[in-house]
C-alpha cells in the first residue's frame, strides 16, 4: 500500500465525510465487520432493519400509511422478511402515480439526494436517496474492491456512459468524491471512432490505472482497438463491469487484453441493490446488510431456490424514499449453495434483462442474453477450433424480436468478410430455442451502438409482462 492509499483511506475519505455530511468510512468499516458473519447474524440484522424501517413508512410516508390501513396491516405485523409477502409488489408505475405520497414527512427534503433510473426501457423513474443511502452504497463497492486487491487511491479509468461517466459540478461531493477521494478518470463511451478511441488510449497510458471499470460491451470495443495497435497494457489490476448483461466471451476478451481477472457486479440505485462477484467468479455476493432481495413471480410470490423470476427488492436504508418489495425490472435467481470464498451472503445467479435486455419465446420461457452469441456457434459448440474462427468473423451481433415473437438475426460481419457458412446452423439453434419462431437471418452493413456506446445486441419487442 503506497502513500496516498494510506493518506485517502486514513485522512482525505474522513476529511470528504466530515465536510459533506456522508459516512463512506464509518459504514466501510462497519461492513468489513459484517463480510464474513455467519447467516443468521446477517438475517437477524437484515430484520432489526426491516422493523425499522416498517415503522417509518407506517408513521412517516403517505403512500404506506394509506397502504397498510387499506390492507389492515399494522408494522407488528411485518417482523421477518419473511412477513413481506403480506405486502402487494410496488412497480415503477405505482411509485409514478403515487410519486408526492412516497416520500418522508420527517426528513428534511434538503437531506434529499434526487436521483432517477437509466430509462434505457421507457421513462427513467425519478427517485430519492439520501447521504445515508448512497454511503452505504458506496461503502459497499468499497469493501469488493479491496477483496480484489484494489485499494483506495488506486487510479480507475471508467468508460461508460451517463451513469458511470457523467461529470458534474466540480465542487459537488460526487465529484470530489469521485477525482480526489477514488481517483476515478470518467471517459464517453459514445465516442467509438477512431479519434475518440485514439484519445481514449491516450488518456489510458497517461493515467496509468491500477483499474478499468465501464460497461462490458464499451470496454470490449475498447479492447480490440488496443489489441489492432499493438499497445501491451500493463500494471491493471482488475477488470470491473457493470450495467449489463457481462456476455462470456465479453469475459474472456477482456481478461486476454488487459492480463487481468474480470469481477462483474449487479446495482440498481432504485432499490438499494448492490452485488459483487467474488474470487470464485460463481455468482454475485449481494449487500443483505443494505437491502433484502426475494426472486418472485409476477404476482409477488416467493420462488424457491434455483428457479428464476423477478428480482424484488426491499431497501432497507433509504428512509427519504422508501422502496418496500419492489420489481426492479430484471429476472434472476439465487444459487442453492453457499459459496467457498468463506461469505455467508446469498448470491443471485446469472441476471436477465438489465436495461431490457430479455427475450422471450412464445412458451413464456425468458432466453438468457448469454445463450445469444453461444447460438451463433454449431451445435451451441464454442470449444471447437473451427467454428471459433468462425465466430471471430463476425464483428458485432443483434437479435431482434417482433411483437409477435418472431426472430431476426443480424450479423454484420469484419471487414473484408461477406458471410458466414453457418447460416442454416444459426438459424436451427435460434428455431430451437424459440419454439414456434419464424427465424431468418440477415447479413448487415452496420449495427449502430446505442447513444450510450454499448452494444445493442438484443431489441424486443414482443412483451409478455409489463412492469
Amino acid at each position: 500500500m503506497g502513500f496516498y492509499n494510506i493518506l485517502d483511506r486514513h485522512v482525505l475519505l474522513p476529511l470528504a465525510d466530515l465536510a459533506y455530511g456522508s459516512e463512506i468510512a464509518r459504514q466501510w468499516k462497519e461492513l468489513r465487520r459484517t463480510e464474513f458473519l455467519p447467516y443468521p447474524e446477517i438475517l437477524a440484522l437484515q430484520n432489526i432493519k426491516l422493523n425499522r424501517l416498517i415503522e417509518h413508512c407506517y408513521d412517516s410516508v403517505p403512500y404506506y400509511r394509506k397502504l397498510f390501513d387499506r390492507l389492515g396491516l399494522r408494522p407488528e405485523d411485518i417482523l421477518t422478511k419473511e412477513d413481506l409477502s403480506k405486502l402487494p409488489i410496488l412497480t415503477k408505475q405505482i411509485i409514478r402515480d403515487n410519486y408526492d405520497d412516497m416520500f418522508s414527512t420527517t426528513i428534511d427534503p434538503k437531506r434529499f439526494r434526487r436521483s432517477s433510473s437509466g430509462g434505457s426501457t421507457g421513462t427513467p423513474l425519478k427517485f430519492c436517496t439520501d447521504n445515508h443511502e448512497w454511503s452505504m452504497q458506496r461503502a459497499s463497492t468499497l469493501r469488493a474492491w479491496d477483496s480484489y486487491g484494489l485499494k483506495l487511491g488506486d487510479k480507475v479509468f471508467s468508460l461508460g456512459g451517463d451513469s458511470i461517466a457523467r461529470k458534474k459540478n466540480a465542487v459537488s461531493f460526487k465529484n470530489v468524491y469521485d477525482t480526489v477521494i477514488m481517483r476515478n478518470y470518467k471517459f464517453n463511451s459514445s465516442e467509438v471512432d477512431d479519434a475518440g478511441m485514439k484519445q481514449h488510449l491516450d488518456s489510458f497510458k497517461r493515467i496509468s490505472p491500477s483499474a478499468i471499470r465501464g460497461y462490458g460491451s464499451s470496454l470490449v470495443i475498447f479492447a480490440r482497438y488496443i489489441k489492432e495497435t499493438g499497445y501491451k497494457p500493463s500494471g491493471i489490476k482488475v477488470v470491473l463491469t457493470t450495467g449489463e448483461v457481462l456476455m462470456p466471451n465479453y469475459r474472456k476478451e477482456l481478461e486476454e487484453v488487459f492480463s487481468a481477472p474480470v469481477f462483474d457486479a449487479y446495482g440498481a440505485g432504485d432499490g438499494g441493490i448492490v452485488s459483487h462477484e467474488c474470487s470464485c467468479h460463481n455468482g454475485l455476493h449481494i449487500t443483505e446488510e443494505l437491502c433484502v432481495i426475494e426472486i418472485t413471480d409476477k404476482n409477488g410470490n416467493v420462488l424457491p431456490d434455483g428457479e428464476t423470476g423477478f428480482v424484488t427488492t426491499t431497501d432497507l436504508e433509504n428512509y427519504a424514499f422508501p422502496f418496500i418489495r419492489y420489481h426492479v425490472g430484471d429476472m434472476s435467481y439465487f444459487k442453492k449453495d453457499s459459496c467457498s470464498c468463506g461469505r455467508h451472503t446469498r448470491q443471485l445467479g446469472e441476471v436477465m434483462g438489465r436495461a431490457g435486455k430479455l427475450l422471450y419465446n412464445k412458451q413464456g420461457v425468458p432466453i438468457s442474453p448469454t445463450m445469444l452469441p453461444i447460438m451463433l456457434y454449431p451445435n451451441l459448440d464454442y470449444h471447437c477450433v473451427e467454428y471459433q474462427q468462425e465466430y471471430n468473423k463476425i464483428d458485432r451481433f443483434q437479435i431482434r424480436q417482433d411483437n409477435k415473437g418472431d426472430i431476426q438475426i443480424m450479423l454484420k460481419m469484419k471487414e473484408g468478410v461477406k458471410d458466414t457458412v453457418f447460416k442454416e446452423d444459426i438459424v436451427e439453434n435460434y428455431k430451437r430455442h424459440f419454439v414456434g419462431s419464424e427465424v431468418s437471418l440477415l447479413i448487415v452493413d452496420d449495427i449502430p451502438l446505442l447513444p450510450s456506446g454499448k452494444e445493442d445486441y438484443c431489441v424486443s419487442d414482443f412483451h409478455l409482462f409489463e412492469q
